[in-house]
């Protein structure tokens, strides 16, 4: 019974491996390309919503992949419901996520108007509309780190293995 639960936890842990790690690659490009794209000399609002729904297809098309591998890899396991252990790390994980993301809320509810007022300064010169791309792009950003916390804390419960 002991190794059932072991090889169980090695599947929900991979689980949780192929999501973060998928959440870090996709999200990062993201991310990364919306900074570059801000600092360009113009903004092209369609290309960035266009890789906005890039990311967030392959996200979900890189998750059922790895989900389908590694059920195929472990079948029984992958049928297998979660036990009392996996229902409190997910509990817990869930906790910190919150937590965070309301903080993180809180934090732009805050600085949102200053990001309004102080528009016209480090937009120099480009439209103002890019002031709430900006912020809708940082409560994007609240829900990510969000959801790599609560991956973050599951997965180092498990490793802890309380």
């Amino acid at each position: 019974m002991k190794l059932t639960s072991e090889v169980e936890m090695a599947f929900r842990e991979k689980m949780l491996w192929a999501s973060a790690a998928a959440t870090v690659v996709i999200w990062g490009w993201y991310f990364l390309g919306f900074v570059r794209a801000l600092e360009a000399p113009s903004f092209n609002v369609g290309g960035e919503i266009g890789k906005f729904l890039f990311a967030v297809v392959a996200l979900v098309v890189v998750q059922v992949v790895a989900a389908i591998a590694l059920a195929i890899s472990s079948p029984a396991d992958a049928q297998a419901p979660a036990d009392d252990r996996d229902r409190e790390f997910a509990l817990l994980a869930y906790r910190a996520a919150f937590v965070t993301l309301s903080v993180l809320i809180a934090t732009l509810t805050v600085v949102a108007p200053m990001t309004m007022a102080t528009a016209p300064a480090w937009l120099g010169g480009r439209p103002g509309s890019l002031a709430p791309i900006v912020i809708s792009n940082a409560l994007l950003l609240s829900l990510v780190i969000a959801e790599l916390v609560r991956s973050a804390t599951q997965l180092f419960l498990y490793r802890r293995g309380s």
